[in-house]
């Protein structure tokens, strides 16, 4: 459900193109983040929608393990969209995937935050993020969707650029993505933001999002 479209990044076959199941299923966990990683949380309001629409596709509300899944009909092209997770006292979060969505997605984490941890994951980083401006996360990936290091993120419009560092934490002197292949983008202008990713020996597709000031916008980048 990414916000793109046009050929896939390869000079093959355009994703517009490709064959589009009927139906197609997001699974994932909500999980809340802290200083201490991540932790499964239940009662997240798990929903689909399309770009530019009110209305969700799908919604749902993850389980006591933090599991979700939405089952959503296509009308036989690639979505252009997201998935937002929301709970109350936490930041929402807009969720891009790394290519239009045309076949199942088996593993959509979704991300909550408090403002709190957000504020002091921003203080690791040293980097005062604007509430009038928009912050995305971005995990890099390889085909195997396993994370890749040694990688570089860049967006149009620019941003301010940080990494985990070797503690998991964004880190104010990492200069590319670490083992967990996670890059940040902070201070952004909100709107839409095309992300960009080099290195790691791999050619990798760029996409854009819509990033919301004051929330939490998080994308995945592949080749």
């Amino acid at each position: 459900m990414a916000a793109c479209g046009g050929d896939d990044g390869g000079g093959g076959t355009p994703v517009d193109a490709a064959v589009v199941a009927t139906t197609v299923t997001v699974t994932g966990v909500t999980s809340t983040v802290g200083l201490g990683g991540s932790t499964p949380v239940e009662g997240v309001t798990v929903s689909a929608f399309k770009e530019g629409d009110t209305t969700p596709v799908a919604m749902t509300t993850s389980n006591a393990m933090g599991e979700y899944s939405l089952v959503i009909t296509t009308d036989g092209t690639a979505l252009d969209g997201y998935v937002l997770g929301r709970q109350t006292g936490k930041k929402d979060n807009y969720l891009y995937p790394p290519k239009p969505l045309t076949a199942d997605i088996p593993s959509a984490p979704v991300l909550m935050i408090t403002q709190g941890t957000f504020d002091t994951l921003g203080s690791f980083a040293r980097v005062n993020q604007d509430p009038a401006k928009a912050f995305i996360g971005v995990q890099v990936f390889n085909a195997a969707n396993m994370p890749v290091a040694g990688v570089t993120i860049a967006s149009s419009p620019a941003g301010t650029y940080k990494y985990n560092g070797s503690n998991g934490l964004p880190s104010s002197s990492a200069t590319m993505t670490g083992a967990d292949g996670i890059g940040y983008v902070f201070n952004v202008n909100p709107g839409t933001v095309t992300i960009s990713a080099s290195g790691g020996g791999l050619t990798f597709f760029s996409h854009p999002v819509n990033a919301r000031a004051d929330q939490l916008t998080t994308t995945l980048i592949q080749p």
